[in-house]
């Protein structure tokens, strides 16, 4: 993924986590919670798509093959 395809607002969000990290300060509540609203929807997005199903059903195909 290049740089161009990251959203700002997400570029600002890990420049500020590596920097709290980096200082060995806590990350800023509202940050940490932007993150955890966007991992979350992505969550979704990988549910509602089916995704993991997916997944889970090649795995079982694999372990019956064998």
């Amino acid at each position: 993924m290049s740089a161009e395809t990251v959203p700002t607002d997400v570029t600002s969000d890990l420049e500020a986590i590596c920097a709290a990290l980096a200082g060995r300060r806590p990350v800023d509540p509202i940050v940490a919670k932007r993150v955890r609203q966007r991992a979350e929807k992505v969550k979704e997005d990988i549910r509602r798509k089916g995704i993991t199903d997916n997944a889970v059903s090649l795995v079982r195909e694999i372990r019956d093959e064998e």
